[in-house]
């Protein structure tokens, strides 16, 4: 039943992890719905603010050229057409009269030209432009005025604005919205080489008979744009509110927006003050009696929360991918810790079991050999002492057990308590052989001690008896029947006598040395464990480490011979009251031969 909670544990996490990635996913996708509409809420801005600056744009620009034009061009009768056209020279000077006042936008007026339509004389007040030149403004303003649409029906006209020829009276000629024009240069069709960095622009005005529309005359100048265009450009960007009033606030038009007007090939003539790119931007194009003129406007990223209320939201993928990283190293981590638990409990499971076998077989001998006596069927003395030593040994074995469990059982909860005394180390290890030498004679093997005599260890008498026996015990368990457990001891080297060192080791296959370190945790138990013919607890070298541990000594696993066999070296401290005069003695013992003894 376990596989299956575990598998619906691991289940759980797996759709808690997949929850939280749909929750993730659901709040960034919120996210970009909200950047989107605020994207999109910016441009819509945009584009009103540059629809806006088109409208005033053609306002502002159509007056100049009306004030500048418009004296000469509603003078002109058709009927009386040489005593009411004007030179170029007096066309000049009357626009000056009248815009200079209000505009001053023709400081950079290249020349003034008249056009004739009936004979095509054209003429201009500088007297030396190339002949290229000329050719290619009178083919520009011919090309405009045919491309100019019909009229039909009588056109609204205008009366005279003059107050030289009295009252206003009516207009021999039409003048429309579509007559005042301005046309840039375009080098590629004008037939003749314009600085493409330089832009040109013919500004004038086509005056067309009522009757048929066929032009009569045309007026105009050439200029420089940018500075016929830049004054007008600037006083909307700085006075114009091209956004509502309520949006701006406080804040200038010309803070929040950036405008530039370039030419349709992509040259600039206006560029507001602070200019800057902007993601958020629109633009149009003017019709072609405002040269095609392409506005931009483009709205400062920083205001846009002035803009968007609340702001355009910030990615939160860093925060929102961040938690989910975390949730998934959180169920990652909590998956390991079922793995553990699930494994801490099979160990369990298997040290009870190892512990129930081990504790069964002293106890069935124990029961065995009990009846026995009890029934009377042991006949002779030899008989019955004989059982009554095999009752004792195995309940000394089973004490044995008994103890080992206790003491892992106190290691885990840390209540191991030590009373250290002065001991023989000789006489704890013969004492520890001879009590294991009947387990051994039932498993074939031998037991060989050799313990250098005199060396005094200070531990806990039960303590150290039960480091012995488990490592005779471990020994025992992994080693081949018939083997030789060697036993020894001597002063640690480098130490001055400080401490004693004794040892067990086997002719077993050995422990890698990769896992010598694992073998001293609860309940592991290598390979060879498991092909091993004799069951164990688990838990005997932990119990080992952890009484060593108490009395402040070391225990290690190192290979007794390159053929194989495992070596358990315990170290612990030496006798207080073996001080320096005694060292020069336990050199003196190192030399000896030591004391053997086999059981």
């Amino acid at each position: 039943m376990r596989a299956p909670r575990s598998f619906g544990t691991v289940l759980l996490l797996a759709l808690a992890l997949v929850l939280v990635g749909v929750l993730v996913f659901q709040a960034q996708d919120a996210v970009r719905s909200h950047q989107r509409i605020a994207e999109a809420t910016l441009n819509d801005y945009a584009s009103f603010a540059d629809w806006q600056l088109t409208q005033q744009t053609k306002s502002s620009v159509l007056s100049p050229i009306i004030l500048s034009l418009s004296a000469q061009a509603s003078r002109v009768d058709p009927r009386r057409l040489a005593e009411t056209v004007a030179s170029p020279e007096q066309a000049e000077a009357d626009a000056r009269a009248i815009t200079e006042p209000w505009c001053r936008c023709l400081g950079g007026v290249k020349y003034f030209f008249r056009y004739d339509w009936s004979d095509g004389t054209f003429r201009t007040t500088a007297n030396d432009l190339p002949d290229a030149e000329i050719a290619w403004a009178r083919d520009t303003i011919v090309a405009y005025a045919k491309a100019l649409p019909p009229m039909t029906g009588r056109p609204q006209t205008f009366g005279s604005p003059d107050a030289r020829f009295g009252a206003l009276r009516p207009l021999a000629v039409v003048l429309t919205n579509d007559s005042y024009a301005m046309v840039f240069a375009d080098p590629a069709r004008a037939r003749v080489a314009v600085d493409s960095s330089v832009p040109q622009l013919l500004v004038f005005v086509v005056v067309r008979e009522p009757s048929a529309g066929r032009p009569v005359v045309i007026y105009g100048y050439a200029t420089d744009p940018r500075t016929y265009l830049g004054p007008t450009l600037s006083l909307i960007h700085r006075r114009n509110a091209l956004l509502p009033p309520s949006l701006l606030r406080e804040t200038a038009p010309d803070s929040i927006l950036a405008i530039s007007v370039t030419t349709l090939d992509g040259r600039e003539i206006y560029r507001s003050p602070g200019y800057f790119p902007s993601a958020h931007s629109a633009a149009d194009t003017l019709e072609a009696n405002f040269g095609q003129l392409v506005m931009h406007v483009g709205l400062r990223p920083e205001l846009a929360s002035q803009l968007v209320v609340g702001g355009l939201p910030r990615s939160r993928l860093p925060l929102l991918a961040g938690v989910f990283v975390l949730t998934a190293g959180l169920l990652g981590v909590a998956l390991i810790q079922l793995h553990r638990q699930q494994e801490l409990a099979r160990l369990r499971t298997e040290f009870v079991s190892g512990v129930s076998h081990e504790l069964r077989t002293p106890l069935a001998q124990i029961r065995w050999f009990a009846e026995l006596l009890h029934l009377g069927k042991l006949r002779t003395d030899e008989e019955r002492a004989r059982s009554a030593g095999i009752i004792d040994q195995e309940a000394r074995r089973l004490t044995y057990l008994v103890e080992n469990v206790l003491n892992f059982s106190r290691a885990e909860k840390g209540t191991n308590r030590i009373t250290p005394a002065s001991l023989d180390l000789e006489a704890e290890i013969r004492d520890a052989v001879e009590m294991f030498a009947p387990l051994a004679r039932s498993r074939r093997m031998t037991v060989r001690a050799s313990a250098i005599a005199g060396l005094t260890v200070t531990a806990d008498r039960d303590a150290l008896r039960q480091i012995l026996l488990n490592l005779l015990d471990n020994a025992a368990k992994y080693g081949p029947a018939g083997q030789t457990i060697s036993v020894g001891s001597s002063a640690a080297p480098a130490t001055g006598g400080a401490r004693v060192r004794f040892w067990v080791e086997d002719q077993g296959p050995g422990i890698p040395a990769a896992d010598r370190d694992r073998v001293w945790e609860p309940y592991v138990r290598l390979s060879r464990s498991a092909e091993s013919a004799m069951g164990g607890s688990g838990i005997g070298l932990s119990v080992v480490r952890e009484l060593v541990a108490l009395h402040g000594g070391a225990a290690w696993i190192e290979a007794s011979n390159p053929d194989g066999g495992a070596r358990v070296v315990v170290e612990l401290p030496a006798h207080s009251a073996l001080g320096d005069e005694s060292r020069p003695e336990l050199d003196a013992l190192r030399e000896h031969a030591p004391a053997t003894s086999e059981h």
